[in-house]
């Protein structure tokens, strides 16, 4: 399960960089306490697991954000973009959706660390100014298709904790 998000500078919230740090650890806050096994599995072929979520919105930055920014950036894992890759055709072959909760590898410790490698990169970029306005709007696209995977990451989540007869909860009971 994932721990606190990575440390790292502070940022005001409606900063480029303020706004990434939020919407990054909000990704992760939505699978606090959810173990391994929770965020491998995939309940139906339509749906991803957690797990995917977290890695397919870091290589959307990895490859749209540092690598127009840095032909030379050098990919945290050569497999990944097959893993992660989506519907992304001209950026080479994809790990086919229905079979997504057949990866048991990378562990979900080692997608976090890949999520904060990659947040330490693009804070660096964001700090250092290395942004132009084309880069901005690509941070704004991040974001956005983030947040949608929030939401497809909840409706996933809801759907295969339904299949357990045990009924987990996303979260704990409200008093």
């Amino acid at each position: 399960m994932p721990s606190q998000p990575a440390s790292g500078p502070t940022f005001h919230p409606e900063t480029p960089a303020g706004r990434f740090l939020a919407v990054r650890r909000r990704t992760l806050d939505l699978v606090r306490g959810l173990s391994d096994a929770d965020c491998t599995v995939q309940s139906m072929p339509d749906a991803s697991p957690a797990k995917w979520h977290l890695a397919h919105t870091t290589w959307f930055f990895e490859t749209f954000l540092l690598h127009a920014a840095d032909p030379a950036h050098p990919l945290f894992d050569e497999r990944y973009p097959r893993l992660f890759n989506s519907y992304y055709e001209s950026l080479g072959p994809r790990h086919p959706r229905p079979q997504r909760g057949l990866l048991t590898r990378p562990a979900l410790p080692e997608v976090i660390a890949y999520r904060e490698s990659i947040d330490r990169a693009v804070q660096a970029l964001l700090a250092a100014g290395r942004l132009d306005a084309a880069g901005l709007e690509t941070l704004a696209l991040g974001l956005a298709h983030e947040e949608q995977h929030q939401e497809l990451l909840l409706s996933d989540l809801l759907h295969l904790f339904a299949q357990n007869p045990l009924r987990p909860a996303l979260a704990p009971a409200l008093p």
